[in-house]
């Protein structure tokens, strides 16, 4: 009798075991950092230094207002100094954690750098875009 209370016990250990790996998988983290589209200007800029200062600046402010606004996920920026401006802009999915809102622009804004002398860029994610 002792053996199949312990035999069930057993059961019931491994079955609780089992759901709760399940549920982990159902609340871990997802960036959602798949492309989906992409592009870069047709238009160069005056002074790429300048541009690349403006554009470090401008996605600094977008990761400050984006971890600040929190569940807000969306965010403007604009850096004007020089003869090549930058306006940017950060939107993340409404559903998605601010940790996961700042994975998905962090991995976007480093591929709208690819652009090269291009004056701005886009790029879409399936938890983000990113544009400047």
């Amino acid at each position: 009798m002792e053996s199949k209370i312990w035999n069930l016990q057993l059961c019931a250990i491994a079955v609780t075991l089992t759901w709760c790996g399940y549920l982990l998988k159902i609340v871990s983290s997802d960036p959602g950092i798949n492309p989906l589209s992409e592009g870069c200007s047709k238009y160069n800029v005056t002074s790429s230094s300048n541009f690349n200062n403006n554009l470090s600046q401008a996605f600094r402010e977008l990761r400050t207002k984006l971890r600040t606004n929190k569940g807000k996920n969306f965010a403007t920026a604009q850096q004007l100094s020089g003869a090549d401006p930058v306006y940017a802009m950060a939107q993340c999915r409404r559903y998605m954690s601010t940790a996961d809102c700042i994975a998905c622009f962090t991995a976007a804004s480093a591929q709208v750098r690819n652009c090269s002398a291009a004056s701005g860029g886009r790029v879409v994610y399936d938890g983000c875009f990113v544009r400047s």
